[in-house]
């Protein structure tokens, strides 16, 4: 696991059930001890957050413009200390039940708080779990055997929602909807939290995609020349999958291709872009982007968009076919093939 330190957590309960429309609060009156067993669950909530591809990122409210902007902002005048911590917590809990009340549809569960740092990264998380019904061996001793007895635990990984507050300022902000039968994070959700320019990954990574399209092609660092098209494009999908918590910073993309150069800061100076405050990046969106893939009928083909350009590609879009030039290719399908 990565360096993870867990500096609070406390966890509450909402009471509700979809077809009512009364809400009830569990509130813990003490922090969570951290204990082992609170670290492992952290990091694994916190792993799972990270598996998530296309978040939604946006901005918090300012404090006034919501309570729990207002309830956060006021723990972290106070210094992001245990009590202020707890505090901060309950009253957030109360604004989320008084939101549901004659609200139909909204499921309860445990939500756990934990403000902790994550690889250098400060935050505060908001998880939303609940139990699930399972089967355990036990010993039956008066027969002299094992036997299945149900239990109840925690479903972690299919937790309901979740949101994690990055410390600093920028797109700080970021929500995942977890559950395979949510279509959409539910609104109460993100209008209890108080996301501000409410984006997808996927659509902050299609944004910065488009101008990097415009960028020169960056030298390479070992000839001095210019990269071509390909290579530029294998790295950067490399240098997004290895950026630290994922996130791209303008700045420190600047830096890593072009030097003292700064070309795509100075076009988001220019267009009046926030991108340059950084962004969560959809790895996926980046690779559909430059790594193609298409299958129809049992026959299925993946490339780059270098093969296009390099020829070894060719669409003829009126006759309706594809060439594939490359001689290995061909050899390899004849051997298969037996002729």
């Amino acid at each position: 696991m990565d360096q993870l330190i867990v500096h609070h957590a406390v966890v509450h309960e909402l009471k509700k059930q979809p077809e009512m429309a009364e809400a009830d609060l569990l509130l813990s009156q003490e922090a969570l001890p951290i204990t082992e067993q609170a670290v492992d669950l952290i990091g694994r909530l916190d792993m799972l957050f990270e598996r998530k591809s296309d978040i939604l990122q946006g901005y918090l409210l300012a404090p006034d413009e919501g309570l729990f902007p207002a309830y956060y902002q006021n723990w972290l005048d106070e210094g992001r200390t245990r009590n202020p911590f707890l505090a901060f917590s309950q009253n957030a809990m109360a604004v989320l039940k008084d939101s549901l009340q004659g609200v139909t549809g909204a499921k309860g569960g445990y939500l756990l708080f934990a403000d902790y740092t994550m690889d250098e990264q400060r935050m505060l998380g908001i998880y939303m779990v609940r139990n699930t019904e399972g089967l355990v061996f036990v010993d039956d001793e008066e027969h002299d055997r094992l036997r299945l007895q149900s239990t109840a635990y925690l479903d972690v990984q299919n937790m309901a929602m979740a949101a994690r507050l990055l410390a600093g300022n920028g797109r700080n902000v970021q929500m995942i909807r977890h559950a395979r039968t949510q279509s959409s994070i539910s609104q109460y959700f993100t209008d209890w939290v108080g996301i501000d320019r409410p984006e997808t990954s996927g659509e902050l990574t299609q944004s910065f995609l488009e101008l990097v399209e415009e960028l020169p092609v960056p030298k390479d660092r070992e000839t001095g020349f210019a990269m071509n098209e390909g290579d530029f494009e294998k790295a950067l999908v490399k240098y997004a999958a290895k950026a630290p918590q994922h996130t791209i910073r303008v700045q420190d993309f600047d830096e890593h291709f072009y030097g003292n150069e700064k070309p795509l800061q100075d076009m988001l100076n220019e267009n009046g872009s926030d991108l340059e405050e950084g962004f969560r990046v959809d790895n996926k969106a980046l690779r559909n982007r430059f790594y193609l893939r298409a299958g129809v009928g049992g026959i299925s083909l993946s490339c780059t968009k270098d093969h296009f350009r390099n020829g070894q590609v060719h669409v003829d879009e009126a006759a309706g076919t594809i060439t594939i030039n490359s001689e290995e290719l061909a050899s390899l399908l004849l051997d298969q093939y037996g002729e």
